[in-house]
């Protein structure tokens, strides 16, 4: 008997699910929006982010390793967007601390999990289709840009933010429905005839480590000035939620085009004048934020946020590149965690003390200077051994 052609196109199903997917990204900086309006300190709120980012750190080795050995990881996906959307409005059940510490570390442990998967299975995906990876992801962009009205005007609304935790859970739920349409897609690790793979060869992999250095050193300059941008721009700026919606639904709309010519930009220019471009792009984006002098010129800052996502976009294609398929979900799993981990764990909780103390903005200029050191770094690291270890598998 022929085998029947699926009725929906599988690169079909892939755009539409990423679409969706990074609609759940729309609400994430109304979090510290929200502790900022019950009054915690910004130290306080730095711990709740390094607390929850150290307890991913620790679990998402553990998770990709269980995740390359899953006879379905799309299934998975579903069940830990599942347990994100029930946990997330809980946290509006009690203002104490402690409770809020407690139930978004659990809940960032299972959603720190998800972007690494869903860029594991499309990036897989793209390969083996011999599809360009960065349309794919464009579609999250698009997804982003049009959820992002909806949010920004939930969030302008009386009680807008606490509004943004219930319309997160209406998100998932449209997430797991579609994930209904795709195939098992089992780990490599579950292949039978193959020996298992130990995580620890990647730390054996020079190229993957130099992805890895990279990533930390850019995760910290942008987690740096991430971390309290959106109250930067509501409380010192005096910008109200809506604005800083329509800041972010303008900056994602920029990222559409860029993510589109991903793949063409990084095979232009190279591995070594890609990733040093985008360091200084990174410094240029958060020097602008230390010296802007309205909310107006943070439009600037906030429409360089492509910078952040080719920076993602180049990573996650370079590591699919450098490890065999058995370790693709670790892989990503631990690059994923380390720009959450690096970024959030030093930068907020250093930050936290350090805009305590002296206020935001200088937190800018450290992260530019963080960036354009990193830049300079890795113009003089990738050499051409180094450069070899990035394109010879």
């Amino acid at each position: 008997m022929e085998r029947r052609k699926p009725r929906v196109s599988p690169y079909a199903v892939f755009l539409v699910f990423n679409t969706m997917f990074f609609m759940m990204d729309t609400t994430n900086s109304y979090f510290n929006i929200y502790l900022d309006e019950l009054g915690f300190s910004k130290t306080m709120i730095g711990s709740i982010t390094s607390v929850s980012s150290l307890a991913s750190m620790i679990c998402q080795p553990v998770f990709g390793a269980l995740l390359d050995r899953s006879a379905s990881r799309t299934r998975m996906l579903q069940l830990l967007i599942l347990v994100t959307a029930c946990l997330y409005p809980l946290i509006l059940l009690n203002k104490s601390f402690l409770y809020i510490l407690l139930l978004y570390t659990v809940y960032f442990i299972f959603r720190r999990t998800q972007p690494a998967l869903n860029t594991t299975l499309t990036v897989e995906f793209a390969e083996q289709s011999r599809k360009d990876y960065g349309p794919i992801r464009m579609m999250g962009a698009v997804g982003y840009t049009a959820m992002m009205f909806l949010v920004s005007f939930v969030a302008g609304t009386d009680n807008g933010t606490v509004k943004t935790f219930w319309l997160y859970s209406l998100i998932c739920a449209g997430n797991i429905l579609l994930l209904f349409f795709f195939p098992p897609m089992p780990g490599h690790n579950l292949e039978q005839g193959k020996s298992r793979v130990s995580p620890w060869a990647l730390l054996k992999n020079k190229g993957v480590l130099l992805l890895i250095l990279y990533h930390v050193l850019i995760a910290t300059a942008n987690g740096l000035g991430q971390s309290y941008f959106p109250i930067y721009v509501t409380s010192d700026m005096g910008a109200s939620n809506s604005i800083y919606g329509i800041m972010v639904t303008i900056g994602s709309m920029i990222e559409i085009p860029f993510l589109f010519l991903a793949d063409r930009i990084i095979r232009r220019l190279g591995i070594r004048k890609t990733m040093c471009l985008l360091g200084i792009m990174t410094a240029i984006r958060w020097g602008n934020s230390f010296f802007a002098a309205s909310t107006g010129q943070l439009f600037i800052t906030q429409g360089m946020n492509f910078v952040i996502i080719l920076e993602n976009v180049t990573i996650a294609i370079l590591i699919s590149r450098q490890v065999q398929s058995e370790l693709k979900t670790v892989a990503q799993a631990l690059v994923a965690t380390i720009q959450g981990v690096v970024g959030i764990l030093i930068s907020s909780m250093a930050g936290g003390l350090l805009a305590d103390a002296f206020g935001i903005r200088p937190l800018f200029l450290i992260s530019a200077g963080i960036a354009l050191s990193t830049a300079v770094l890795f113009f003089f690291l990738l050499n051409g051994k180094n450069r070899e270890k990035l394109t010879d598998n």
